[in-house]
């Protein structure tokens, strides 16, 4: 759909020029974080780093990408520590030797972000999706959104009788309304907005957002919907200073629960 594709461009240009980070020189007293875009778009880090390079001299140069991309760029010794929301991958990400540990600092949840209610539960609800013909925008990037999403597309499978695909676009039904853009969660919900289709976000992104869009965000009780977030430490020789960024994170848990936007809190610090 042209729109679609005019607004992908809105989004990839600004990310060609700063999401990949810089080729300038990184000092010796700085670190290479490679995060979850909902981090960034949620408002979170902004609040976060420069408190913790006033406590500590190090500054943080931020890549924010899907977690997959995070983990590939930390693979290939490109960032100096990660944060992502992707427990399975995380874990396999340990246990195949690319990382030290893995320790969650804080955690919201998955909801669904929409021109209004949807009724049911979300199994129910992302059906009606397509029983209905609306439209949903899917991140479409190997995000730990992402990957929640194709395991919701899995619930809906075993109650429906769609047809499904599963492709370079990851596991979704094959119907027309079905939008992947290949892009972080806050443009996912700018597209969305512009479209009046759903899609579904981390709580924190959508309600930082909520001010700037005209759709509702929806919660459900699953505890399918539980978003940790946690932070792997590398074998580099930055190890001291990603250690105190992993301790500074576990140890401010009040900097994390005070953070909210309309009165509403975003993140839970800790472990769910």
């Amino acid at each position: 759909m042209p729109r679609v594709i005019f607004l992908l461009i809105i989004f990839i240009l600004p990310c060609l020029q700063g999401c990949l980070g810089t080729s300038e020189e990184i000092s010796d007293q700085s670190i290479r974080l490679a995060t979850t875009t909902s981090m960034r778009d949620s408002g979170l880090l902004a609040e976060l780093l420069p408190i913790f390079t006033e406590e500590t001299g190090i500054e943080v140069d931020v890549i924010a990408v899907g977690s997959g991309a995070a983990m590939n760029l930390a693979k290939s010794n490109d960032v100096d520590v990660l944060i992502s929301h992707s427990p399975t991958n995380e874990i396999q990400f340990i246990e195949e030797g690319h990382g030290i540990n893995r320790t969650t600092f804080a955690w919201n949840r998955f909801v669904l972000v929409g021109p209004d209610q949807l009724s049911g539960n979300l199994t129910e609800a992302m059906s009606s999706l397509v029983t209905e013909n609306k439209c949903f925008i899917s991140r479409g990037d190997s995000s730990g959104t992402h990957i929640k999403e194709q395991d919701v597309w899995r619930s809906v499978a075993e109650i429906n009788d769609f047809t499904f695909i599963n492709n370079e676009l990851g596991y979704h039904p094959d119907w027309e309304g079905y939008q992947s853009i290949g892009q972080g969660m806050g443009a996912a919900i700018t597209i969305a907005n512009e479209l009046e289709c759903w899609t579904l976000s981390d709580k924190g992104t959508a309600l930082f957002r909520s001010d700037n869009i005209e759709l509702s965000i929806q919660e459900f009780e699953s505890s399918e919907l539980v978003n940790p977030y946690s932070v792997l430490l590398l074998e580099n020789e930055k190890i001291s200073e990603t250690t105190r960024f992993r301790d500074f994170l576990l140890n401010n848990h009040d900097l994390i629960d005070t953070y909210t936007v309309g009165n509403q809190t975003l993140f839970q610090s800790g472990s769910p």
